[in-house]
């Protein structure tokens, strides 16, 4: 019986390949997202269906970076099929950027500092450094370092509750699942997580983490998740209702 949308989510990850998330062609970074596939002879590679990213199905045996090397020798026949640069936004700046819940208006800044930093009065800003050509990719690695660092302490807070271990966390461009969580431990997360509200991005961290006990959506993984996160309900039902806004963000 095919999964709910809520429920492919959040399906324990039986071993994804890890590799780079991202390859360079002409100056161009393409998203590179990564799937497992036991039936799989061969890697395969196909364009997301906007365009701008690729997909890498990889067979049993073979490592996300092997499969990468495979994209790159690949990068002609990526670069054809790409959708136009220009159909980006040419500047974020004055476009907004939710963050923890909060929205925040991206601001210029000249000088020396933080590349990027948020700035909570008089109004919420994020405020950007550096060339508008590199402000995009300065946004994203800022978001990815707050995500990292909420997650890993919400993973944390969560394995002691729970008296497990997980072997390692990673952090991802996910479209599929918010998190997930392999059968030797690693716990995978969407960084986009960090645009939800804080109890939505704590409410995936219970469930991965749980997955560890409990590899399955049974009764026994449902009270585990429960009885530790309180605010399952709300999580779950704003991922549901306005989870797909996160990857509309222009970033």
């Amino acid at each position: 019986m095919p999964l709910s949308p809520l429920k492919r989510l959040f399906t324990p990850d039986p071993g994804k390949p890890d590799g780079p998330d991202r390859l360079l062609i002409e100056g161009r970074e393409v998203p590179v997202r990564y799937r497992a596939n036991a039936q799989a002879r061969r890697i395969i590679m196909r364009m997301e269906k906007d365009g701008r990213g690729i997909v890498l199905t990889v067979p049993p045996g073979t490592s996300g970076n092997a499969a990468h090397e495979f994209a790159s020798s690949q990068a002609g026949w990526i670069w054809q099929r790409l959708s136009p640069a220009d159909q980006q936004p040419e500047t974020l700046i004055g476009s907004s950027v939710t963050i923890r819940g909060i929205e925040y208006v991206i601001e210029p800044a000249s000088g020396r500092g933080t590349p990027v930093h948020i700035r909570d009065l008089p109004s919420p800003q994020l405020v950007v450094r550096g060339d508008a050509e590199h402000m995009r990719r300065r946004i994203t690695d800022f978001l990815k370092r707050e995500a990292r660092r909420d997650l890993e302490k919400a993973s944390r807070g969560y394995a002691q509750a729970m008296q497990v271990d997980f072997s390692r966390l990673s952090v991802r461009d996910t479209t599929s699942r918010w998190g997930s969580c392999s059968s030797t431990g690693t716990l995978s997360y969407s960084w986009r997580l960090i645009m939800a509200p804080p109890k939505v991005l704590d409410y995936v961290c219970a469930h991965e983490v749980a997955h560890i006990e409990q590899m399955n959506h049974g009764p026994e993984f449902w009270n585990l998740v429960y009885r530790h996160c309180p605010h399952t309900d709300f999580a779950r039902t704003w991922l549901k209702r306005h989870g797909h806004t996160l990857h509309k963000l222009p970033l």
